[in-house]
């Protein structure tokens, strides 16, 4: 169960209250805390805004560390960082959180943290570097022996990455089902789901699976909207107009357009200039090289603004020897 599904159940309990305590946990009493009613249980704030508003999600994260790091709460403080650093990922703001990374690691005594060394890893391998990302897991050691399905999945979804920044695609898949299939317990929504689901698409896209794209559509459809986070829904939309694109049917290039717009407004600029080298390729084999050469630009500004070296080969390689002049207008909510 995500965090905003145990929130809404906490809060049909009879005699139950809720506050904000320590920065960004919303914690759930038995009866009012002035007159003396009992805690019961606790959400991290962060966590629930992040489905829809990674924003938000950050600037709680942010206010969350305050008070931790002035109470030395290393746990609680790790936490927070780590809430920050995938707010800022979904936001495109990579160097922002390499450099929260950083400090906890350099000056914030959090060097040892395993939590925020396996983050650190899944940002190297976001950036094609398997290398680091490699030896970030390699040192883990509390992490690794857990049996908590939140740390399992922390863990595959960055060795998913290192999978896809070595361009192994099959084994990147296999990966990223695997934190897929712990969607029951942590939620469809919660944040390795919400990176897994779309490269496990994306590689069962590259790998030709059309069984694992099937399988992969159903676990969405088999879920309600409301429960789904905005970003999912978008790259759902996305599969489906590659799919129709495979399929040689007339009506992806609208669903091209539909499914870049939708991603463009709510899912993550690093999967905006996956959708839009896609719309390329489809618009490409449609003979329209000046849209499809504005697409692959604006995927590389993106590639470049993030640091992102996968994205700026990917695009690399769809670009033709000559250059062909860009013009506006082709891509959709392109400005």
């Amino acid at each position: 169960m995500d965090a905003e599904r145990a929130r809404a159940f906490l809060l049909t309990l009879p005699h139950v209250a809720e506050t904000l305590q320590w920065g960004d946990n919303l914690v759930f009493w038995v009866g009012d805390k002035s007159i003396g009613g009992k805690m019961f249980a606790l959400i991290n704030l962060s966590d629930v805004l992040a489905v829809t508003d990674p924003a938000a999600a950050a600037d709680a994260a942010r206010a969350a560390a305050v008070p931790l790091r002035r109470v030395g709460l290393r746990d609680g403080l790790a936490a927070a960082i780590n809430n920050l650093v995938v707010a800022l990922l979904e936001l495109g703001d990579w160097d922002a959180a390499d450099g929260e990374l950083t400090q906890a690691a350099d000056t914030g005594g959090l060097a040892d943290i395993d939590l925020l060394a396996c983050v650190r890893g899944w940002l190297a391998a976001l950036r094609g570097d398997a290398g680091t990302a490699e030896r970030m897991l390699a040192g883990l050691r509390d992490l690794r022996a857990s049996e908590d399905l939140w740390d399992k999945s922390v863990i595959g979804i960055t060795e998913a990455f290192m999978a896809a920044a070595r361009r192994q695609p099959r084994d990147a898949l296999r990966r990223a089902r695997a934190v897929l299939a712990h969607a029951d317990a942590s939620g469809i929504s919660a944040e390795t789901m919400r990176w897994a689901w779309p490269l496990a698409a994306r590689a069962a896209c590259e790998v030709r699976d059309t069984a694992a794209t099937a399988e992969l559509l159903a676990l969405l459809d088999s879920h309600q909207p409301g429960h789904l986070a905005p970003m999912l829904r978008a790259e759902r939309e996305l599969v489906r107009a590659r799919l129709a694109a495979g399929d040689g049917d007339q009506a992806a290039a609208a669903a091209f357009t539909t499914a870049v717009s939708t991603v463009r407004e709510l899912s993550t600029p690093y999967h905006l200039a996956h959708g839009l080298l896609d719309h390329a390729g489809n618009l490409s084999r449609l003979g329209d090289a000046a849209a499809a050469a504005l697409a692959i630009g604006e995927a590389r500004d993106i590639g470049q603004r993030l640091g992102c070296q996968p994205l700026l080969d990917r695009a690399a390689d769809m670009t033709p020897a000559e250059p062909i002049e860009r013009t506006l207008g082709a891509i959709p909510g392109a400005t």
